[in-house]
């Protein structure tokens, strides 16, 4: 798994962290990921080595969040235990196997989702209003190791690359798109207006965190960044635009967990006023919008490609329901609401076959229920 210089390289870490005579004892895989690696050191211990793959800018955007978590008190996120930047080498704290939001929805029961919903809503809460006040840190840390790479999430970048392409796989159906393209210009707007900058996980999906006895931790910050922490608080509201375990979220079991969420940044001294309302309603057209693309590719084909716990027809006719109605209760981007929600009726009756399936956990009788992927290990 290692080659003699990465070895080399690790042996060094390993002793500037802990001291000499840590020995590497096995090397083993994480979900078959060749550059993410379990090291056994010595008899009792072992670290996550994650190392620079062909998309080099992940890593350093990475390295710099878990270097800038390391200050937290209490941690939601590995702590880095060494890097070498230049060797394209990070060693992080080994969360171990266990129990992931995926495996609640998943294999789990009624009570035990609505509890770990709510214990990484409040994990996610805390990550983003401790970065709250720290915004100089990660800028400098990004400087460092990241350079190339926008300090801005990622998400913020797709909706212009999506904007052109959602415009006209609507305007293709007939459907009015009169000043749809100045309230997608809106959309900054209204997720910048709240003034809640903050450290942005980016893919805060239920399989990114681990739950152990001292609270939900989150990893994976490759696509991190400094920006709009509702990016990822309306994750509960999409739901989960970037996962492969997707399936519908009642709001009898979002609504505890968004709770949560506003009471642990309100706990610090953010207040999350009415304008925060609004902002949720932007990020959920974010993905609706950056997806433009893939919408324009669906609704040219007859295909309906699978993606993780189900296919994509189901997630579009999720997201455009999620958006058209925290909208309409936000009172923001009419028109691209207008468009969202004909866009939403034409689909119903294009495809009259689609069912949203629910999650085992949290399934109503009768429903459909996601197919859960044979690869997936509750657990591991």
């Amino acid at each position: 798994m290692l080659s003699a210089a990465e070895s080399q390289a690790v042996s060094a870490l390993l002793a500037r962290a802990w001291g000499p005579g840590r020995e590497i004892r096995a090397a083993t895989p994480i979900w078959k990921r060749r550059h993410v690696i379990r090291l056994q050191v010595g008899t009792d211990r072992s670290v996550v080595l994650k190392r620079r793959g062909d998309q080099d800018g992940s890593f350093g955007v990475e390295l710099a969040a878990l270097e800038y978590l390391n200050a937290m008190p209490v941690p939601v996120a590995p702590r880095l235990v060494a890097a070498d930047a230049q060797a394209g080498l990070l060693l992080m704290e080994d969360l171990g196997p266990g129990a992931s939001l995926a495996d609640a929805l998943l294999d789990g029961d009624r009570e035990r989702a609505r509890a770990d919903l709510v214990s990484y809503a409040e994990a996610l809460g805390a990550m983003h209003a401790w970065s709250m006040g720290r915004p100089d840190e990660l800028a400098r840390l990004r400087a460092r190791y990241a350079p190339h790479v926008p300090l801005s999430p990622a998400w913020l970048g797709a909706v212009g690359r999506g904007r052109e392409a959602f415009i006209e796989a609507v305007a293709a159906l007939g459907l009015a798109v009169d000043g749809v393209g100045a309230e997608i210009d809106e959309i900054f707007f209204l997720l910048n207006g709240p003034g809640y900058p903050g450290l942005v996980h980016g893919d805060a999906c239920p399989d990114n965190m681990r739950f152990r006895a001292d609270g939900c931790r989150i990893f994976d910050f490759e696509t991190s960044g400094w920006g709009p922490v509702v990016l990822d608080a309306a994750y509960l509201l999409a739901p989960f635009p970037s996962c492969w375990c997707f399936a519908r979220l009642p709001a009898e079991a979002a609504a505890p967990a968004l709770d949560a969420y506003r009471a642990v940044v309100q706990a610090a001294g953010f207040e999350l006023g009415p304008d925060w309302d609004a902002a949720m309603a932007a990020a959920v057209a974010v993905w609706i919008v950056a997806r433009g693309p893939l919408v324009n590719r669906v609704l040219g084909s007859d295909e309906d490609p699978e993606w993780g716990t189900t296919t994509l027809r189901p997630r579009l006719l999720t997201w455009l329901g999620s958006f058209t109605d925290a909208a309409g209760r936000a009172g923001v981007l009419p028109r691209l609401r207008a468009a969202a929600g004909a866009l939403l009726e034409r689909l119903n009756s294009r495809w009259p076959e689609t069912a949203v399936p629910d999650y085992p956990a949290l399934a109503r009788p009768g429903s459909a229920r996601v197919a859960v992927p044979e690869w997936w290990q509750p657990g591991l």
